[in-house]
């Protein structure tokens, strides 16, 4: 296992170009050696209609980042069963590889209710959290936050594009703000299309759209 390997978790239902674009723009900028893709078996904190099992997310998620030789899908949650807690799959990975450092990918959207995740203060210890910018959304919205105050000044700068990147630390914390390109593309949005007969292509990988249509997902 290569040393900067991002994380990048969640339901994947489906994967989109989205999440591959922002996986691919925050591994060129922190030279990360890997990304691994880790669907989640049972999301703690969404709630979605519709979900396909986990043995299907999984399948999406490999067909879309196989031509990729930077991304690796992983079934660690789904292989762990019940519901997904970020703390247990950190840990599980920090046992399995000492001595890798652990970027945890998010939005800025789930960022924003990080003091309700399980063992929160814990997690920021264990591994540097990546935020990306999503829209409908303001860097100074962490600001709510009252560890996240003494980056009033940056934060404003990224909201204003003056920067791109902010590393700020709170102690043992580490806490990236990435500003990155716009990729207005939605779970919710294409599982719709699907359920109305509109076309999904463009949207996410030609496999992934072929394995949705062949198993008759979303329909």
């Amino acid at each position: 296992m290569s040393r900067k390997i991002g994380i990048l978790g969640g339901t994947f239902n489906p994967i989109h170009y989205g999440h591959l674009a922002a996986a691919e723009e925050v591994r060129g900028r922190l030279k990360l050696d890997r990304v691994l893709f880790i669907p989640s078996f049972q999301p703690p904190h969404k709630r979605e209609n519709n979900v396909p099992s986990a043995a299907y997310r999984m399948e999406m998620v490999r067909l879309a980042t196989a031509d990729n030789q930077s991304f690796d899908p992983s079934d660690i949650e789904i292989k762990r069963g019940g519901r997904s807690y970020t703390i247990d799959t950190i840990e599980a990975l920090r046992g399995s590889y000492p001595g890798i450092e652990l970027y945890f990918i998010t939005g800025l959207d789930s960022f924003l209710e990080i003091q309700t995740w399980n063992q929160w203060e814990r997690l920021l210890t264990l591994c540097t959290f990546v935020v990306l910018s999503r829209p409908g959304y303001q860097f100074t919205d962490l600001l709510k936050i009252d560890f996240m105050l003494p980056a009033q000044d940056q934060v404003m700068k990224l909201d204003r594009g003056e920067l791109v990147h902010v590393d700020f630390r709170a102690g043992a914390w580490n806490v990236y703000l990435e500003l990155i390109p716009l990729y207005d593309i939605s779970s919710t949005d294409i599982r719709t299309r699907v359920k109305e007969g509109r076309s999904i292509k463009y949207l996410l990988p030609e496999a992934v759209e072929t394995y949705i249509i062949k198993h008759k997902l979303y329909a």
